[in-house]
């Protein structure tokens, strides 16, 4: 799992509920990825330990399906998601981008500039995404974007995508790369407004 995460993000790893605990006021993870197990559920302290002190990072719990009976519990403890091992990599990639996007749409906050953005070629990745896209809704809408801060300063360049699936449903419409990525270029049926308009047009 941990080698699967560090195929996009920069991982801490932990080897406990209390180490994870003292852990994340040094680190402030934008994300967090817990163990859930029907015979030692400790994942569930780590939430509740959340919810008390107000922690919004959000929460992905993964183990085996024997574990999926705390399902539950856990979602009303609001971790994100719950994933079964074994799992694709491109699963993670979308329960991570899903909850990311998530997370900074509840805040009202633009998702940190991420390292492909920074070394890639731009345009090309642009090009790529509009040529990947699976969502209807995003059909050649990927743009590059940045942002004018003044006195000839512009923020660095990022791949964005105004949705207006999202807009339609009354959801943020702006998503940025990973999500892009991972969701409307890979699954668009893990997006909540696409899910929304297949409920609505399904017979």
């Amino acid at each position: 799992m941990e080698e699967r995460a560090k195929r996009h993000h920069e991982v801490h790893s932990v080897r406990s509920v209390d180490a994870a605990i003292r852990a994340i006021p040094k680190f402030r993870p934008e994300l967090m990825i817990a163990h859930l197990s029907a015979k030692n559920p400790e994942g569930l302290a780590l939430l509740r330990h959340l919810r008390r002190n107000g922690t919004s990072a959000p929460v992905l719990m993964v183990g085996e399906p024997s574990a999926a009976v705390l399902w539950p519990v856990a979602r009303k403890l609001r971790a994100a998601a719950f994933l079964e091992y074994p799992m694709e990599q491109e699963t993670l990639d979308r329960a991570v981008a899903k909850a990311l996007q998530a997370d900074k749409d509840a805040h009202n906050t633009i998702p940190d500039i991420c390292d492909e953005e920074l070394d890639g070629n731009i345009s090309q990745m642009q090009t790529a995404l509009n040529s990947k896209m699976v969502c209807f809704a995003g059909k050649n809408q990927v743009y590059i974007q940045s942002i004018i801060l003044g006195e000839g300063r512009t923020t660095k360049p990022r791949l964005a995508l105004k949705c207006s699936l999202r807009r339609k449903f009354g959801i943020k419409p702006d998503v940025y790369y990973e999500y892009i990525r991972d969701v409307c270029c890979n699954d668009p049926s893990s997006c909540p407004a696409y899910q929304e308009f297949q409920s609505r047009h399904s017979v």
